[in-house]
């Protein structure tokens, strides 16, 4: 059995009072088929929150590049959402590549993303992790970790806001997902 690294949070499944840490979701994200190299939750910023690759595997994107290609599937399904109210919502983006395939999912606030052996078929294996979501149950509710602000980055959170700057701005300039930065607002 290969190993897994993960990005440390935790993701509460809504089902009596079983709890689920994220990197347990991206584990069992990645259990789902032996193809995927990589599951992660990331914030509309583009952030990664949780998540983990399959190690043993040859990295295609490394540091920064992995990073812009998080970004730029936040940046595209915020974009495509533009265009629910006449399209409807936005069930994935999945791009396909010689060597991956990408897949973006919105789920909640957050974007659910995983690569794939470029051989898998995507609408079987969108089938399995829809199937895997709906197991873990309807009420689903995510959350980055509590420690995501250092003692700096809260002083900092804070500062900004007593200078009258936006939460939404405050969000942008500390690269936070916007509920962290209301969440430790209410704790000033």
């Amino acid at each position: 059995m290969q190993s897994i690294g993960f990005v440390m949070c935790w993701c509460i499944v809504g089902r009596g009072n079983r709890h689920m840490k994220a990197e347990e979701f991206s584990k069992g994200i990645l259990s789902l088929d032996p193809k995927i190299r990589f599951a992660g939750l990331i914030e509309r910023s583009g952030h990664l929150f949780a998540g983990g690759e399959r190690e043993g595997l040859e990295e295609h994107l490394k540091g920064r590049d992995a990073e812009l290609s998080l970004s730029q599937s936040a940046f595209i399904i915020t974009m495509r959402n533009v265009f629910s109210p006449e399209l409807g919502d936005l069930k994935y983006v999945v791009y396909a590549h010689d060597k991956v395939k990408l897949f973006s999912i919105p789920l909640m606030e957050y974007i659910l993303a995983f690569s794939a052996e470029s051989s898998i078929n995507e609408v079987e294996m969108l089938k399995k992790i829809s199937d895997y979501i709906k197991s873990v149950g309807p009420q689903l509710t995510l959350h980055p970790p509590s420690n995501i602000l250092d003692e700096d980055k809260k002083e900092i959170l804070k500062n900004l806001y007593e200078s009258g700057m936006e939460e939404e701005s405050i969000a942008d300039q500390l690269d936070l997902d916007l509920n962290t930065v209301k969440n430790w607002v209410k704790q000033i």
